[in-house]
């Protein structure tokens, strides 16, 4: 059996976006299962360089709307001999649609992710142009996949009221323990404790105004520490402008964006790790977070609160908002004096070891391949 991932991008783990991660570590936890492996990157410039891997990567030129398909990519498509499954990774992507039209052609069998993409909040963005393209596209693509895999809960119930779908299954992103390994060095910090957040600095859907407005909040009544903010972005200017004009500059670091050890390493030195994402399919950065042994504070859009609370890895935002946000530092605060924080780490740690392993995540959809 042959799986050939598909993806908009070149599936870098060294980078910030989710979906070319996941692709990454889900097609390597794959090949270490046995059996052969293929990414097909559909990027821009096909000449970029690709991420060292022990199976092929393929880039296309992607098209513009009006266009067919990269000649390459459907020659590659058509060539593919029986047996062969593709893993199409991402929603609203054009080109998809007309990969899917060819697959179902040429009888080839696929399963479809759409990485968080039918979550409620995220189909409020650009709501009417979303709605028109997924009755006449996304519903195409939906039907004739085999198997429909949604990261998390939220996104499997909103389905519903969408369209009925029968062949949608649940299974989440997951961590690879092998790839943490780095040389930790302390940091130097103006105040204690750090709360930091990584990952793309996208308001809507990180909810990163609710956490600058959150933390402004809690230094304003007298708590204590800063906030680490890792990554880059279009809204980063927005947070920084946020930021200053409530008065709380002094205390935020924007760390722009890192990468591999030095990334690591950032992280491993927050005494709290915040996600309060509106929006969410499954977040890696929180399961890099938990895996290094930091204490998590997560909303329910993030669709780890319930094993959060489970494992007491953390606190539960059950509502994200300003409000919630500066309550949950100032319990957090009450927790680092007293050092109960490190065990939350400890059993965050153990969460994403359970929970979110890779190794197994990759043995259920070799099931699914399977079937």
């Amino acid at each position: 059996m042959k799986v050939i991932h598909l993806v908009l991008g070149k599936a870098n783990p060294e980078r910030m976006n989710g979906v070319n991660r996941v692709v990454h570590f889900l097609s390597m936890s794959l090949y270490e299962k046995g059996g052969e492996r293929r990414n097909l990157g559909h990027y821009k410039n096909v000449e970029d360089t690709v991420y060292p891997r022990p199976f092929p990567t393929v880039l296309f030129r992607a098209q513009p709307f009006y266009r067919d398909l990269d000649p390459q990519l459907m020659h590659r498509i058509s060539k593919q001999q029986k047996g062969t499954i593709f893993h199409i990774h991402g929603a609203f992507i054009n080109d998809f649609y007309k990969v899917v039209s060819l697959l179902k052609d040429l009888k080839i069998p696929f399963v479809y992710t759409p990485h968080g993409a039918f979550n409620k909040v995220a189909l409020e963005k650009n709501k009417w142009v979303k709605k028109v393209y997924f009755n006449r596209y996304e519903k195409v693509i939906l039907k004739e996949a085999k198997k429909v895999q949604f990261l998390g809960q939220s996104e499997f119930d909103n389905m519903a009221n969408l369209m009925r779908l029968q062949n949608k299954v649940v299974v989440p992103n997951g961590q690879d323990f092998k790839e943490l390994n780095f040389e930790f060095h302390k940091m130097q910090r103006r105040q204690s404790p750090v709360f930091g957040f990584c990952g793309r600095m996208d308001i809507y859907y990180k909810g990163l105004d609710l956490l600058v407005e959150g933390f402004a909040a809690y230094c304003k009544k007298g708590g204590e520490g800063e906030l680490w903010l890792i990554g880059d972005g279009p809204d980063r200017p927005k947070l920084e402008a946020l930021s200053k004009s409530l008065h709380v500059n002094d205390r935020i670091v924007f760390m722009g964006a890192r990468y591999g050890k030095d990334k690591l390493n950032r992280i491993a030195n927050m005494d709290l790790f915040c996600h309060p994402s509106r929006s969410e399919g499954s977040p890696t950065a929180v399961l890099e977070a938990g895996a290094l042994g930091i204490a998590l504070m997560v909303s329910t859009a993030t669709n780890v609160g319930q094993e959060v609370e489970q494992y007491g890895a953390g606190l539960h935002l059950r509502k994200s908002t300003s409000k919630t946000i500066e309550t949950t530092l100032s319990t957090f605060h009450d927790l680092y004096l007293s050092k109960e924080y490190l065990k939350m780490g400890e059993r965050a740690r153990e969460m994403v070891a359970e929970e979110f392993n890779w190794n197994a995540i990759a043995g259920r959809m070799l099931e699914i391949y399977k079937a």
